[in-house]
């Protein structure tokens, strides 16, 4: 009897046309139909699409649950902390003005104990700032610097002077070694603070700086500043450049409410140098001008027009330059007596000793 070939393939009656595989080691295999091994594909690839469906529904729903619990812990936070704290400091207007109220005292510098009297209301130089903090946070104000770019003696115009020295107590003292004549380097006033200003609030901040020994017959000084606050960890705010002049201690020269006293006969050459310092000074790019210096610029002038300090018929006063953004409060009118400025409980004024 013949033995089967189990290398070829044999007919199938009972299945039609389908044939069947004899493999060696005598196990039948029949071959899936084409339409059979379609469906089958079909199904896989259902099933591949099923499977990465699923994933990505997945993560769409891990990326939503990390959303809700992130707000959640934020909503928690807030809840707890308040809202995030900002603040945002401006300088919102700035002025300079020579005003009264420096307390100081005068003696005799000639004497070896000199009897001290004391003055509660000596004029000099102050910078008025109004700080706005338009924000949800308070802003803490923690230093406060004046940068003199500038500064130099006018010409006094009149030998005059005495035994007398004024000592002040300004805020800002220019030291010694920094004297407006000859005209000083460049330097800078540093002072440590606390001064906050709230949140969507204005607030103003009066700084007044000047030499703490004046002897008698001084001529005023001028000088160009910048004002740099720190706050808030670090932040600075630089305001300026502003021109300053303060009152001197020369009975022949010095300003007068909106007007300058100048001698009827000054000195050769004063007021021509005293216009040309000024002339340099009124060039400042962005320059904020204190009224006094403002109206200084105008008297000489004048002066220079008509020795009487009145322009000559026919000629006109050139206007000064505009001193402030908005008129500082407690100046006097061009032709008014020097007004008290009016008390403001706003008004921060550096305590000594900080």
């Amino acid at each position: 009897m013949m033995s089967a070939d189990h290398r070829g393939s044999q007919e199938n009656n009972a299945h039609g046309n389908a044939r069947q595989y004899i493999a060696q080691n005598g196990n039948v295999i029949v071959p899936e139909a084409p339409e059979e091994a379609g469906h089958r594909a079909k199904h896989r690839r259902w099933v591949q699409y099923g499977l990465a469906g699923i994933l990505v529904g997945a993560a769409v729903v891990t990326y939503f649950v990390i959303r809700i619990e992130g707000h959640s812990k934020e909503s928690n936070d807030l809840a707890r902390h308040g809202p995030e704290l900002k603040s945002d400091l401006v300088a919102s207007q700035v002025s300079a003005y020579i005003k009264g109220g420096i307390e100081g005292e005068e003696y005799d510098a000639t004497q070896e104990n000199p009897v001290r009297t004391k003055l509660a209301d000596l004029h000099g130089p102050h910078i008025d700032i109004t700080l706005g903090n338009i924000a949800n946070g308070a802003s803490l104000v923690t230093k406060a610097s004046i940068r003199f770019n500038r500064l130099q003696s006018l010409e006094p115009c009149a030998a005059v002077g005495g035994e007398v020295v004024v000592s002040a107590n300004y805020q800002f003292k220019i030291p010694d070694d920094q004297q407006p004549v000859p005209p000083a380097k460049p330097f800078t006033l540093t002072k440590t603070i606390s001064y906050e200003v709230s949140a969507n609030k204005h607030d103003r901040l009066m700084l007044t700086v000047g030499l703490p020994n004046v002897p008698d017959g001084n001529s005023p000084w001028l000088g160009v500043v910048d004002v740099i606050l720190e706050h808030d960890g670090g932040k600075q705010l630089k305001i300026g450049p502003i021109a300053l002049v303060d009152a001197g201690a020369n009975s022949e020269f010095y300003p007068d409410g909106d007007k300058w006293k100048i001698p009827a006969e000054p000195a050769k050459g004063c007021i021509k140098k005293n216009i040309k310092l000024v002339s340099e000074v009124l060039k400042t790019p962005n320059l904020v001008v204190a009224r006094e210096v403002a109206s200084l610029d105008r008297a000489l002038r004048d002066f220079r027009e008509s020795p009487a300090g009145q322009p000559m018929d026919g000629t006109t006063s050139p206007p000064p330059p505009d001193p402030t953004k908005n008129p500082p409060a407690g100046q006097p009118a061009d032709d008014g007596p020097l007004a008290p400025a009016p008390v403001d409980t706003n008004v921060y004024t550096l305590m000594s000793g900080l």
